[in-house]
């Protein structure tokens, strides 16, 4: 019952009881009684009077008011609970037609299995053509992409890297008193800079052909690593050179401004870290390894897609072979569904006609409290016509009607 009933906020009992208690409190018996009493010192209502005194309204409008507050819960749940009794009725009545439109859509999803080969197709195609190229490198050069570091860890290491000489190129151009911006600019254009050339120079000593040295890629890795520790050697001297010259407005001992030029040592550190992760991370044939990289990923791809078009096939024909034998009972559920259902909403109906009923209730006896010792009060004045009145207040939840036929 509790699953039928999901997503359904039911009346909170707690909820309810606050509502009542907070009525309660503010209209206890002895307060009616002063308040009666206070009213016929007053003459209040006067014996001719057919309208209820002002007090007796304000405790109908509080009444009708605490009445309407619980009646919202109740009837934001029958509402939906009435809304998914009509789902229920509309899907059991339709239930043994859908079994054959589900059979049908079985055999749709068969026949879109069967036409998902194309998009298979494709992807044996591209394995086929990655597998080619693949096996073009390994046929000339009769061995597999040699690469000491997986490519994963050479990432991890030069993404660490990028991050860490963000901050540690930023305290340089803090010391040139550039502001903050330009200065997490620079930090991030050198920062990016280091693992970038490092990637570069060590892939043009890595790519080497078989049997052979290129003097042309050693040209060129040795220019650009040449070029970006010039750049960090330079940017070390001004560093140095402007704490010399400010030492002692900044406070610095010679010792420290001569040791500055770690700052330096600790780059090429790095640098030659990273030339050295990049050259062990690359095979020495150009594009061999993403040759590898491809057919393996094209690999992949086929597998999952043969896997899942055999998963769709398979989980399609045990329902088909199944929905037939199991329309009965699902029919038969339904039936007790909308029965449980009905059950409940009776139950709900009930019960929320039973506490705004007692608002009325409780209406009444409060209104005779206050008749009672209003008349015990009037100094012998007479009845007031309104007294004769039976006071109430409509019952919105009397429009409901029940589900169940008893």
């Amino acid at each position: 019952m509790d699953k039928l009933l999901k997503g359904i906020p039911l009346p909170n009992s707690k909820k309810l009881y606050e509502l009542v208690r907070e009525y309660k409190k503010k209209y206890t018996e002895h307060h009616i009684a002063e308040r009666a009493k206070a009213d016929a010192e007053q003459n209040i209502p006067k014996e001719e009077s057919t309208e209820s005194p002002p007090f007796v309204r304000q405790m109908i409008h509080e009444r009708a008011t605490l009445a309407s507050r619980i009646v919202t819960q109740y009837k934001k749940a029958l509402e939906l609970i009435d809304a998914k009794i009509k789902a229920e009725e509309d899907f059991v009545a339709r239930e043994k037609d859908d079994t054959s439109e589900s059979i049908t859509e079985y055999s749709e999803v068969e026949e879109g299995s069967v036409e998902d080969s194309h998009a298979l197709k494709q992807a044996h195609r591209a394995l086929e053509l990655a597998e080619k190229r693949y096996n073009e490198f390994y046929d000339k050069f009769g061995r597999a992409p040699i690469i000491y570091i997986p490519h994963w860890v050479y990432v991890i290491f030069a993404i660490l890297i990028f991050v860490g000489e963000i901050p540690l190129n930023a305290i340089v151009f803090q010391i040139f008193g550039e502001n903050q911006v330009m200065t997490w600019i620079m930090a991030f254009i050198i920062g990016l800079s280091v693992p970038l050339s490092a990637h570069f120079v060590g892939i043009k000593y890595r790519e080497q052909p078989p049997g052979s040295i290129s003097y042309g890629n050693i040209f060129k890795g040795t220019v650009a690593l040449a070029v970006i520790i010039a750049a960090l050697y330079g940017l070390s001297v001004m560093r140095q050179t402007y704490l010399g010259e400010f030492k002692d407005d900044l406070g610095l001992t010679d010792v420290l401004v001569d040791s500055s030029f770690l700052f330096f040592w600790l780059n090429i550190a790095v640098l030659g870290a990273a030339v050295m992760i990049a050259y062990l991370s690359h095979d020495p044939v150009p594009e061999y390894q993403r040759a590898e990289t491809d057919y393996k990923d094209a690999l992949k791809k086929v597998n999952k897609l043969e896997k899942w078009r055999i998963k769709k096939l398979k989980g399609s024909r045990m329902r088909k072979a199944k929905l037939m034998s199991k329309a009965n009972s699902d029919f038969r559920d339904g039936v007790n569904r909308v029965s449980l259902l009905k059950g409940h909403y009776d139950m709900l109906l009930k019960e929320g006609q039973e506490l705004e009923a007692q608002c009325v209730q409780g209406l009444n006896h409060d209104v005779e409290i206050y008749r009672q010792e209003n008349l015990r009060a009037r100094n012998g004045n007479g009845k007031p016509k309104c007294f004769e009145k039976e006071l109430t207040f409509p019952l919105k939840l009397d429009s409901f009607e029940e589900k169940l036929a008893n």
